[in-house]
């Protein structure tokens, strides 16, 4: 894919909440029994506005023109309504005080690791930026009814492609690492041989890393940096009254339903993808949840789905590795290496049946903790 040409921040509908009326704030949607907004259309902000500011008696009638300093007459217009103080603690402000904050260290951990990905060394470097743009992404789509639909969507659109020339480093990472404990293990001749499929995965992995730089080194990639600092100093919020206990819940219940269809579909041992788009919906499901204060029974679920990811995560892990040393046994055609790598094949079809064991009983946990965390 060829890198991004984008070298501006581009201009966005953006409605920030301090845009809201006195009375807008004040005046919040009827609430159910549980205490949260019932659904419907937002309150309109300019309802009951705030008495217009006394006119200075020194300025033009609106509507006449004015002379500037250099003699020109400039028609004057009407000022712009008088913006409402944002005040702590106000509910139109939980939106912007919960997604600001975990978003603004998404984007410090992204510049934090970008030096390390750069120069390769530590693998933990792209790990790490890796999960930073997937947590942009999962927060910008899970506060998305909240905010304005064009920023949030072009944002994630733009992150998307640098977190992917990312993923492709990190794939090889774990595979590299992982071979190289394998080819420790085996010994003469089957060492040899396997270092010869490691040799063709790190050509690939400088190929990609080769590529990251290229993109962090295109101005779009400063200029999309800028637009997520701002996007993280002044959220997008387009919906103030939004509950985000709600769109957590929500996509646990999306999750849930995913789980239910994947079983009644494929019984209990589904195929690899489909366990693998599983655990795409639980890091949905985690990262709402994020955007919750993490106490109680919010933090007691967000640990049971991170179980649920790791499990899931070792499964597909050793599935890429699997399906890859096929790939590169057909390319190298050594049958010392193909020798070498249906033992590492082994082991990866070990580790995928561990896998499989545990994942009942991590999903149980996440399951007892949602219905704790978002009770119906």
């Amino acid at each position: 894919m060829p890198p991004r040409t984008r070298a501006v921040p581009r201009p966005a509908p953006i409605v920030h909440q301090d845009m809201f009326t006195d009375a807008a704030l004040h005046d919040s949607p009827k609430r159910n029994g549980k205490g949260r907004a019932k659904k419907g259309p937002a309150k309109a902000a300019t309802a009951n506005p705030p008495p217009a500011p006394p006119a200075d008696a020194t300025a033009p009638a609106l509507g006449d023109g004015g002379t500037d300093l250099d003699g020109l007459e400039h028609p004057v217009t009407a000022p712009p309504p008088r913006p409402a103080p944002r005040r702590p603690g106000l509910i139109p402000t939980e939106i912007a005080d919960s997604i600001g904050p975990v978003l603004g260290k998404a984007v410090a951990d992204i510049k934090a690791h970008e030096d390390g990905s750069r120069r390769g060394g530590d693998i933990e470097d792209v790990h790490k930026m890796r999960v930073a743009t997937r947590r942009v992404r999962a927060y910008l789509k899970a506060a998305r009814p909240a905010l304005d639909r064009v920023a949030t969507d072009r944002l994630r659109n733009d992150v998307r492609e640098l977190a992917g020339t990312l993923g492709v480093i990190r794939d090889h990472d774990v595979m590299i690492d992982r071979l190289h404990q394998e080819a420790a293990l085996l010994g003469d001749p089957d060492t040899g041989a396997l270092e010869h499929l490691i040799s063709r995965l790190e050509t690939e992995r400088i190929a990609g890393r080769d590529r990251l730089v290229t993109e962090l080194d295109d101005p779009s990639y400063q200029a999309l940096l800028t637009e997520l600092q701002e996007a993280a100093a002044q959220p997008p919020v387009a919906d103030p009254w939004a509950d985000l206990h709600e769109l957590a819940a929500g996509e646990w219940r999306t999750l849930r339903k995913a789980r239910t269809k994947l079983h009644r579909t494929f019984g209990k041992n589904p195929p690899n993808d489909e366990l693998h788009e599983l655990r795409i919906y639980g890091k949905r499901s985690r990262y709402a949840a994020e955007l919750l204060p993490s106490k109680g029974d919010i933090s007691a679920f967000l640990e049971a789905l991170a179980g649920l990811q790791e499990v899931l995560g070792d499964h597909q892990d050793a599935c890429v590795l699997e399906d890859r040393l096929r790939e590169l046994v057909d390319e190298v055609g050594d049958p010392h290496a193909g020798i070498a790598a249906g033992r590492v094949i082994q082991g990866c079809r070990e580790r995928r049946v561990a896998a499989r064991a545990a994942y009942p009983a991590a999903w149980k946990r996440a399951e007892e903790a949602a219905r704790k965390a978002f009770p119906d």
